[in-house]
């Protein structure tokens, strides 16, 4: 949300007229956002004065941004967006103008019980701060790595757009085009992140399922299969439907698909990476192609992993 004045938030019913009920009932049950409030004009270092136009901009992009960095660190159900207005004296929230409400419902299986909770609010405001300053920054492959992020989850009629964005996150991040593909992809990811990672961190799976203790080490491999085939136009296996990726809940036995499981873990790679970089003062590593490539060294470069006969391993049937 953003406004120009700070005061209460009592929405005008008149606003919401002419919505469908759904739209209507989300508005209703509002009770948390993100707000960023503004004068009606600034002035500049310059001694200029800065237009309302230029400052909803900039903090439309604000909000944006912050948003992005919050689903990096806690994603969560959203049916919202961005609405905005001005604060009249009597505390009315008016002059409203908002995206329509709509469903953000196709999160990965595991994350559709998270909630917001207070350490997830210590943490956004202890990196917020760095991450506009990357995302103003000179720090493409960052930069792009996000941006593929935000609008994978941002796709909910199909899986598959949402996973190719995902792995254009890797990439971004990853790869560079002096060094590119799979296995080079795979290993960095390993060497970044650690062969022993969880892929599941405490908290990230409802207490009704079991901690199939799976690792990086255990789905990188598997994550490039599944890349392979969409990106080369292959019919996807029947197998990543029908195969157990990790058990279903303890009380019901089931099993919750390798695909499923694939989209939880890619979920968490492209996070923990980005999250990683901020939370390490990284940033400056990933400028570019040839910034990335010094920062992984000569031991993780195409050559080198194929002169130490390195090689993927099988994609399962």
């Amino acid at each position: 949300a953003t406004t120009p004045k700070a005061a209460s938030y009592r929405t005008s019913t008149r606003s919401s007229i002419g919505m469908g009920s759904y739209a209507h009932q989300r508005l209703e049950e509002l009770r948390f956002a993100l707000v960023h409030r503004f004068p009606d004009y600034e002035i500049d270092a310059d001694d200029h004065m800065v237009t309302q136009t230029t400052l909803v901009e900039r903090s439309r992009r604000k909000i944006r941004e912050t948003a992005a960095c919050l689903r990096l660190i806690r994603p969560t159900i959203q049916h919202l967006h961005l609405f905005e207005g001005r604060i009249s004296d009597d505390g009315t929230f008016t002059q409203v103008a908002l995206d329509t409400p709509r469903e953000f419902v196709d999160t990965p299986l595991n994350q559709r019980h998270f909630g917001f909770r207070t350490k997830d609010a210590h943490t956004l405001r202890r990196l917020v701060p760095r991450f506009h300053d990357a995302m103003d920054g000179e720090f493409w492959k960052f930069r792009m790595a996000v941006h593929m992020h935000e609008s994978g989850c941002f796709q909910h009629e199909d899986w598959k757009p949402k996973f190719f964005l995902w792995t254009a996150a890797l990439e971004s991040l990853y790869t560079t085009y002096k060094n590119m593909g799979s296995l080079v992809g795979s290993e960095r990811i390993k060497a970044f992140l650690g062969l022993q990672t969880p892929i599941y961190p405490p908290g990230d799976l409802s207490s009704i399922y079991p901690d199939p203790k799976l690792t990086v080490g255990h789905v990188v491999g598997q994550l490039y299969c599944l890349r392979n085939h969409i990106a080369q136009g292959d019919k996807v296996p029947d197998s990543y439907f029908q195969s157990e990726g990790r058990p279903g809940p303890t009380y019901g036995g089931g099993s919750v698909s390798r695909v499923d499981m694939l989209m939880e873990a890619i979920s968490f790679i492209v996070r923990q990476t980005l999250m990683k970089i901020l939370e390490g003062g990284l940033i400056d590593h990933f400028q570019n192609n040839d910034t990335a490539d010094d920062y992984f060294g000569p031991n993780l470069t195409r050559k080198a992993l194929r002169d130490a006969d390195l090689k993927m391993p099988d994609c399962p049937e």
